[in-house]
């Protein structure tokens, strides 16, 4: 009798860490996520992350929960890498122009020509320059989720499409870019850096501007072609939206929700690229068709002789940025 109890005692003390193990994935609550985005539901944008949420709230029933905050609402893409940094907000949905003031290694993916189509662009969020984009971003409590990618950026001009580099020469271009500018300035045009992106349709109408830089899919909803009907495609740079987290709040989170959310990203990340690739030849073919517009390509080997005059301006910010921004470059 005294050996019976002794082997309950026994049991009982070997089960009572795996009580509390199964107490605690009984009763752990759920942790709540507040996303706040800014793109439209019906851009492929928008999309991606309504799709991203959907998965993440079915994988992690009972585990995580993604509140959405849509259209704008919380915050927009003007300071949401800096709510999300300060902790206001979980996540958001960030413009990588907007956020290369505060992390500027995010400058290297978003060099004028560096790259020629949209999937090299999207091999800079792979790999060791991921890796290094992570390292910066977490200096700044910040932790990317997944990429959206969206079309390149062209030239969108009232006087003429751009056949070659003297074409440039004269021209006043405004443009939001201090190395856009620097390019430009190299190419005889004369940039202008004074309108904000959304002042710039009404500046070319008044004859302000000779032309500016936008996406084919931007300018196709903003309907550009009003100011600008002469559209030159040369992939000048490629915008992401990305969708970033709270650092902290990251490391907060179970790893295996952490893997569930980023295998989800990808998912979305890859729908952006193709979605940006179709929307880009639905809405070229739209624009190309409106009376009066006139859209062609700049020949490859006059955008090479830009490619190699920026290629001198890429190695200045690298040389300014240090290591890591020159490790960018060479990969």
């Amino acid at each position: 009798m005294e050996f019976v109890k002794k082997s309950t005692a026994i049991l009982f003390f070997l089960l009572l860490p795996l009580f509390f193990i199964l107490q605690g994935s009984v009763f752990a609550e759920e942790i709540t996520l507040k996303l706040a985005s800014w793109s439209s539901p019906k851009h492929f944008a928008g999309t991606a992350i309504e799709n991203w949420i959907k998965e993440v709230n079915e994988k992690g029933a009972g585990k995580v929960k993604i509140d959405h905050y849509p259209g704008g609402k919380a915050y927009g893409p003007t300071n949401m890498h800096e709510a999300v940094a300060t902790g206001v907000i979980d996540m958001g949905q960030a413009l990588q122009p907007r956020m290369m003031a505060m992390v500027p290694i995010f400058h290297a993916l978003y060099l004028p020509f560096f790259y020629d189509n949209i999937d090299q662009a999207a091999k800079a969020y792979e790999g060791e320059s991921k890796e290094i984009l992570d390292k910066a971003m977490a200096e700044k409590n910040l932790k990317m989720v997944f990429p959206i990618f969206n079309d390149g950026v062209q030239l969108f001009s009232n006087k003429k499409n751009i056949e070659s580099v003297e074409d440039f020469k004269g021209m006043r271009i405004l443009t939001t870019s201090s190395i856009v500018s620097k390019i430009l300035q190299k190419l005889g045009a004369s940039p202008d850096t004074s309108f904000p992106f959304v002042e710039q349709k009404m500046a070319l109408q008044q004859g302000l501007a000779d032309a500016n830089t936008t996406t084919i899919i931007s300018a196709y909803f903003r309907k550009n072609y009003e100011a600008t009907q002469y559209i030159t495609k040369m992939d000048m740079s490629f915008v992401t939206c990305p969708v970033i987290i709270n650092l902290e709040k990251w490391k907060s989170l179970p790893a295996d929700v952490q893997t569930m959310m980023l295998n989800a990203g990808n998912k979305q990340a890859d729908f952006s690229r193709e979605s940006a690739k179709a929307w880009l030849g639905k809405m070229t073919n739209g624009i190309a068709q409106i009376e009066g517009v006139s859209v062609t390509e700049l020949p490859v080997d006059e955008r090479n002789k830009i490619k190699e005059i920026s290629r001198e301006l890429w190695n200045e910010w690298a040389d300014q940025h240090g290591e890591d921004a020159k490790r960018l470059i060479r990969i």
